[in-house]
């Protein structure tokens, strides 16, 4: 979703500049988003609430990491994805086709929060969920401080990057 935000968010630049998608000022404040807010914020929930952060799915000491590493690089090239996507519709004249994909995975991202609601409210290790014991609510614990920095974080760079996106290109 924010890469195809950010796209949206540069779509001056993007129709008026004939470099390549990639070697664009919006694509490399976009990858400096994506890797230096989005993955480390990644990697906190991971490295401090990992079981919960893969919903339960794995347990993370388990998990070699090496493999946890090439999740982390697969979430910046999705983002990436999204921009070059995003980019090569907005060069299509298709703004709307973005922002309505823009719109679809933000609903599928709540969507999927809705769904494991009852495994996200609930916070312990591997052990603990599936054996039903020692869990602790999500209000209860350092998780909803955690998230809520992380959170605020997040929005605030992607708030501050498509602002910047934005404006950059109205200047000129």
């Amino acid at each position: 979703m924010t890469g195809l935000a950010a796209a949206l968010a540069d779509r001056h630049e993007l129709r008026m500049s004939p470099r390549p998608i990639l070697l664009t000022r919006g694509f490399a404040a976009y990858l400096s988003y994506a890797l230096l807010v989005v993955v480390p914020i990644s990697v906190y929930f991971y490295v401090f609430h990992g079981d919960w952060f893969l919903l339960y799915a794995f347990d993370v000491s388990r998990i070699p990491s090496a493999i946890a590493l090439v999740g982390f690089l697969a979430q910046a090239c999705l983002g990436v994805l999204g921009f070059v996507g995003g980019a090569i519709l907005v060069r299509a004249q298709r703004e709307v086709v973005v922002a309505v994909l823009t719109g679809l995975v933000l609903v599928a991202g709540v969507t999927v929060v809705l769904v494991y609601l009852d495994r996200l409210g609930q916070v312990g290790n591997y052990d603990e969920f599936h054996r039903q014991f020692g869990l602790e609510a999500y209000a209860d614990g350092p998780l909803l401080t955690g998230a809520l920095a992380m959170g605020g974080i997040a929005l605030a760079g992607l708030a501050f990057l498509l602002a910047r996106l934005w404006m950059s290109n109205r200047t000129r």
